[in-house]
C-alpha cells in the first residue's frame, strides 16, 4: 500500500514538473460575422493564459474575402502584442505574383512565421497548381520566413505511398520549411511510428502533433473520411452510448 501512495506521489510530482514545459499552440478560423468575432477574441483572451508559442489562423480559397486571415492576424498581433501569430497561406487560388505580393505584405507588417500549405484543391478547379514546396520556395525568395508546414502520421490522401509522402515532406524540408504540424490523429502508436519513420529518413525538423477537440461527432467523421484519419472504436461507441443515454432520459 505505501509503495502504491509512494508511485502516486512520484507520479503527481512529475505532472507538476511538467508545469511550464509543454509547449502547446492554437489553431483559429477566422470569424464570420461580428457576434462570432466577439467570441473568437474572447476565447484568445482565455486561451493566451496557457502561454502558447503560437497562434495560427487557418486560410482557405472558398472564403469570400480572400484577405479575412490577413485581417485576423492584423487584429490578434494589435490587441495581444506578446503573443506570435502565425497565418496560413494556400497557394491554391493564387499566381505566384499573388503569393509573392501577399509575402512582401506580411513581411512588411512584421509577420515572419508561414504555415506554407497547398490547400485543398476545389471542385472543377481550374487555377494555378503551385504546391507546398513552391510555396516555400516562394517564401525564401522573398525574406527568411519562418515556416510551418504540414505533415500526415497516416498519409496524405492523394500520397501513393507513406514512402512517398515522407519524400514530399524532407522536400518541404530541404527548401526551408523548419517546422511540420501533424494532420490531426487518435492513434498514438501511429504517430510514433511515423516520427521514427522521420527519423530514418533524415527528416529531423520540429513536429508538432495535431490535436483535435471533438466538438461533433458527425463532423469528425466528415473531416475523418475527408482525411483518412482513424477514429478508434472507443471514441464512437463513448458518443454513441451518450447519444442513447441522452434518448432515453427523453
Amino acid at each position: 500500500m505505501h509503495d502504491k501512495i509512494f508511485n502516486l506521489i512520484e507520479c503527481k510530482k512529475d505532472v507538476i514538473n511538467l508545469k511550464n514545459k509543454i509547449q502547446i499552440s492554437f489553431e483559429f478560423f477566422p470569424p464570420k460575422n461580428t457576434a462570432i468575432d466577439l467570441l473568437f477574441i474572447n476565447s484568445i483572451r482565455k486561451l493566451k493564459s496557457f502561454n502558447p508559442n503560437f497562434f495560427s489562423v487557418t486560410h482557405s480559397v472558398n472564403t469570400l474575402n480572400k484577405n479575412d486571415t490577413f485581417m485576423i492576424v492584423q487584429k490578434i498581433r494589435k490587441m495581444f502584442t506578446e503573443i506570435t501569430v502565425a497565418p496560413h497561406l494556400t497557394s491554391i487560388g493564387y499566381t505566384t505574383t499573388d503569393l509573392r505580393n501577399i509575402a512582401i505584405k506580411y513581411w512588411a507588417k512584421g509577420i515572419k512565421n508561414i504555415v506554407a500549405l497547398r490547400g485543398d484543391i476545389p471542385l472543377n478547379y481550374r487555377g494555378d497548381k503551385i504546391y507546398a514546396v513552391d510555396l516555400i520556395k516562394q517564401l525564401k525568395y522573398i525574406a527568411d520566413f519562418n515556416i510551418f508546414v504540414a505533415a500526415y502520421p497516416e498519409i496524405h490522401p492523394e500520397a501513393v505511398s507513406s514512402k512517398h509522402d515522407l519524400i514530399n515532406l524532407k522536400n518541404k524540408m530541404d527548401v526551408g520549411a523548419e517546422h511540420a504540424i501533424t494532420q490531426f490523429f487518435f492513434s498514438i502508436e501511429k504517430f510514433l511510428r511515423f516520427r521514427d519513420n522521420c527519423h530514418k529518413n533524415h527528416i529531423y525538423i520540429d513536429i508538432i502533433p495535431g490535436i483535435l477537440p471533438i466538438l461533433d461527432i458527425q463532423q469528425l467523421k466528415k473531416f475523418s473520411n475527408m482525411t483518412n484519419v482513424y477514429i478508434p472504436k472507443y471514441i464512437l461507441d463513448i458518443f454513441n452510448k451518450n447519444i442513447m443515454d441522452k434518448k432515453n432520459v427523453h
